[in-house]
């Protein structure tokens, strides 16, 4: 027996350069959406250039700069992403239990990218 149900895909998003996988970026269909998962990656992005452009300096940016508000992610003031319905749905969760999730892979993520890159 077929089913008609088309099977989602996923693309990792990591934090660049530190081997941290943040979450996997479902979709279904063929088009991988490339325009999305860019824009959180530019917005992680904004948030570590904002720390470079400070100096780089130890303590001005950690894991602890991860919050959630409401079901969105943010790094400092710099917003990251909002969980949809379609990720909890798919993680068996709510958006809210996803948020903490993906803020705790998150905050690992800014924790090895400093530590990457803190000036010494």
């Amino acid at each position: 027996l077929l089913s008609s149900t088309v099977l989602a895909q996923g693309v990792p998003v990591d934090i660049p350069g530190t081997g941290v996988n943040f979450f996997l970026y479902r979709y279904e269909g063929q088009a991988v959406p490339h325009d999305k998962i860019n824009a959180i990656w530019e917005n992680i992005s904004k948030a570590f250039q904002a720390w470079v452009d400070g100096g780089q300096q130890p303590g001005a940016l950690s894991g602890k700069d991860v919050q959630v508000k409401g079901n969105d992610l943010y790094v400092k003031d710099q917003f990251i992403l909002t969980v949809d319905q379609y990720h909890a749905d798919a993680n068996r969760a709510t958006r809210a239990q996803l948020a903490e999730k993906w803020a705790a892979n998150l905050r690992k993520g800014v924790d090895a990218f400093v530590a990457i890159n803190i000036v010494k």
